[in-house]
């Protein structure tokens, strides 16, 4: 036992032991990466010092070995190609090499000061940039250096310190190198100070830094957090200095390369993301007080969370480019803006990076909300139509790859801003526009997520998102204008969505499309709803897939559908349920049986507006229609006399203006005056209603003795006042005798007049 645990002891020790002994490589290992990064970040920070010593150094080097071993074979050279004894250079004349050096810096130098304070008046922090620039910082301190280096030589020969080779070096090298280089760096610092390329290079120079993140180096380092520090600092200073360019140049060439480069600089940072050490991911103090995150300082824990400050700060600068874009009306640059949004969404959905899908609809979101006010304030749809066409598209790659709850927020929001827009129609009627884009769009991915074979609950409830943007469910439709409720473009965009529906045999969602749009019927009434139907008809058949006009989404017919052999099969679905909800909503109100009901719908359809509504409100019109009105059975005429008397349209009714004896209610009290023929006798008889026909009025007499006498009249004068008015009613009859029931039949007329008023 004491042989084991020995053994084990042992072991224990030797596995430390291999512990340290690995472990401290490796520690020397980070401390040597440390003290190279600290020693190239030194010489990084003072590029100008560096270039000084390193030419210096390679000068002062050079001049020693040509001095010990080109000299005398450069020399044999020249003799060997002159075919002359050159002999001893200790009499050459350098005088002239200090002037020549002085002539070739000047101009340079005077180059360098016109071209760059020229640029720098458009460029900000040009001279930043040109004294980070090696290739200029070399060049400048070797012509420097080498003028030195003939004056030193000058000097010397002066006091009879003569050193031949260094002559021969500053005069046959580095004064031809350096005149032949000076007209090519000329051109160098022309090219330099275009636009263009100061844009490419902040943007390469920045990707490098980005890419280096990755290396077993930086990773090694990314717990030391001055080195971490200065890194995020580096990349944090090329997207100001893009932002800073992006503001002051006024070519839309220059700034559609900068909102690109700033683009493409972030999907890449997001694809090299997981190999960067999570210390990276730390905000540090210089992060935190960066100009982008004055306002966000209670974010930086999440940002932490979610390792997003890079990206927060590229999406913080793309919205302030987006709303200068809007107010300078730079329409195409907002919308790219917005096109790189999306491109950026979709780089995170490969990904799989929820937590930045995330932040991204936020974004969009605000972006919307920038719209909305620009749009609102200046009554201009164009930003609004761009904005949503990309929010869309982002909608759908989150479809393809199967983001489902992404998807319904995003469907949510679309329907919140829908109705929000919507509300703001009343006050800026082109924002009506931008509520049918946003409707095509979420039709759109409705389709999609149909044609994926998503769960039909989700699709149902998402459904109900998009039957609620125009009409959301604290808003009373008859506070609109019946101009924005005939020509609704939300709902032709809806028609087509059922039309696509039923052409794939969704019946359900074919009738609750179906029900949401007879909900326009009490709001605009039977004819009009139905001419709506017709025209919104008319328009999905006869419209193409493309406009007769541009836009900036080219000629797109937002309206079109090609499922227009289904468009007389969701109208008649339509008429129907619009039919049967009429129906009911007329026998609920006038407690009418089904017989009556029938019959006053087919007195409706024998009117030119074929208005259900206007047959029950009108007197008028069902007098008309009364006339033309065939095949009066029994039961009809039962079911007439009692529509009548339900409808109101009888002298019971106070505030009807009686203009036929049709409308005479029974019981009514009448004065019949008439004389005999051959008898100059007026006689006055009185008479009450019994019975009101289409074809006749049977009155029964006060006395039936009577019935003898009336039957001698030729014609007939009848009085009456109905019993709720204060009018006496007049008209002129022909009595037709005593039916087999014993009351008198009096002939209708349509002349009743008023001849006194009480």
């Amino acid at each position: 036992m004491n042989a084991v645990l020995q053994k084990d002891n042992n072991s224990t020790e030797n596995t430390e032991e291999n512990t340290e002994v690995i472990a401290e490589p490796k520690s020397k290992n980070v401390s040597f990466s440390f003290f190279l990064y600290r020693l190239i970040a030194y010489a990084d920070a003072r590029r100008s010092i560096a270039s000084f010593i390193i030419v210096l150094f390679v000068v002062a080097i050079s001049d020693i070995i040509f001095n010990n071993f080109l000299f005398v074979p450069y020399s044999e050279l020249i003799e060997t190609l002159s075919g002359v004894q050159p002999g001893g250079f200790a009499e050459l004349d350098v005088g002239f090499a200090p002037e020549v050096w002085q002539a070739l810096l000047g101009m340079i130098l005077g180059t360098l000061i016109l071209v760059i304070s020229i640029a720098s008046q458009s460029i900000p922090k040009l001279i930043d940039l040109y004294m980070k620039d090696i290739p200029s910082l070399l060049y400048i301190w070797f012509l420097i250096i080498s003028g030195g280096h003939a004056l030193i030589i000058k000097i010397y020969g002066e006091i009879g310190l003569v050193r031949e080779p260094s002559r021969i070096f500053n005069t046959h090298f580095l004064l031809v190198i350096c005149s032949i280089i000076a007209f090519p760096y000329v051109f160098y610092i022309l090219r330099y100070t275009k636009p263009t390329n100061i844009i490419n290079r902040i943007y390469h120079n920045n990707m490098d830094q980005i890419t280096s993140l990755t290396s077993a180096r930086n990773r090694a380092l990314a717990h030391i957090p001055k080195v971490v520090e200065h890194q995020q600092y580096t990349i944090f200073e090329a997207l100001n200095q893009l932002d800073d360019i992006l503001e002051y140049v006024s070519f839309k060439e220059l700034k559609a390369d900068i909102i690109h480069d700033m683009s493409v600089t972030l999907q890449n940072y997001i694809r090299l993301k997981r190999d960067i050490a999570p210390g990276f991911f730390k905000v540090s103090p210089k992060v935190r007080t960066d100009i982008s995150f004055k306002t966000m300082v209670g974010q930086f824990g999440e940002m932490e969370r979610n390792q997003s400050f890079y990206e927060q700060k590229c999406f913080r600068l793309l919205g302030n480019v987006y709303i200068r874009l809007l107010e300078h009306g730079e329409f195409d640059l907002s919308s790219m803006v917005a096109g790189e949004m999306e491109t950026l969404g979709l780089t995170a959905i490969e990904e799989d990076n929820t937590e930045l899908v995330d932040i991204i609809i936020i974004r969009f979101n605000t972006l919307l909300r920038f719209a909305i006010k620009h749009g609102v304030r200046n009554n201009e749809p164009r930003n609004l139509y761009n904005l949503g066409f990309y929010y869309g598209n982002f909608i759908r790659h989150l479809v393809e790859h199967k983001k489902v709850d992404h998807v319904k927020r995003c469907f949510m929001y679309l329907r919140i801003y829908g109705v929000e827009i919507f509300k703001h129609g009343s006050n800026s009627a082109a924002m009506y526009f931008i509520v049918d884009v946003i409707a095509t769009e979420m039709k759109k991915v409705l389709e999609q997520i149909y044609r994926d074979g998503w769960d039909i609950e989700l699709q149902n409830g998402m459904l109900s998102e998009i039957l609620q943007v125009d009409s959301p469910p604290d808003f009373n439709k008859e506070d609109l204008s019946r101009g924005v409720l005939i020509n609704n473009g939300v709902r032709v965009l809806q028609f087509g969505l059922a039309l696509f529906y039923q052409r794939e045999g969704m019946t359900d969602f074919v009738d609750r499309i179906a029900k949401d749009v007879l909900d326009d019927l009490n709001v605009l009434g039977e004819a009009t709803f139905s001419q709506v139907i017709e025209m919104t008809s008319n328009r999905l058949l006869f419209s193409g897939p493309t406009f007769w006009e541009d836009t900036d989404r080219g000629n797109l017919n937002i309206y079109y559908t090609s499922d227009q052999d289904q468009i007389d099969g969701f109208k008649q679905r339509l008429y129907g349920l619009a039919e049967t909800q009429l129906k009911k909503t007329m026998t609920e109100k006038f407690q009418l049986t089904h017989t009556e009901m029938d019959l006053l719908w087919e007195m409706s359809r024998m009117t030119k507006e074929k208005e259900v509504e206007q047959m029950s409100t009108k007197a008028e019109s069902f007098e008309l229609i009364l006339r033309d009105l065939q095949k009066i059975d029994e039961v009809r005429l039962e079911a007439l006399v009692s529509l009548r008397e339900k409808l109101s349209f009888n002298s019971e009714n106070p505030k009807l203006i009686i203009s036929t004896s049709r409308q005479v209610a029974v019981g009514t009290k009448l004065q019949i005056a008439g004389n005999i023929h051959g008898n100059n006798e007026q006689f006055e008889l009185q008479a009450i209603v019994q019975l009101n026909t289409p074809n006749f009025i049977f009155v029964k007499m006060a006395d039936p003795a009577e019935n003898k006498t009336i039957e001698k009249f030729s014609s007939v004068t009848v009085n009456f006042r109905p019993l709720r008015q204060k009018m006496v009613y007049q008209f002129e009859a022909v009595p037709q005798g005593t039916g087999t029931n014993g009351l008198l039949r009096i002939a209708h007329v349509d002349s009743v007049k008023i001849v006194e008023e009480l």
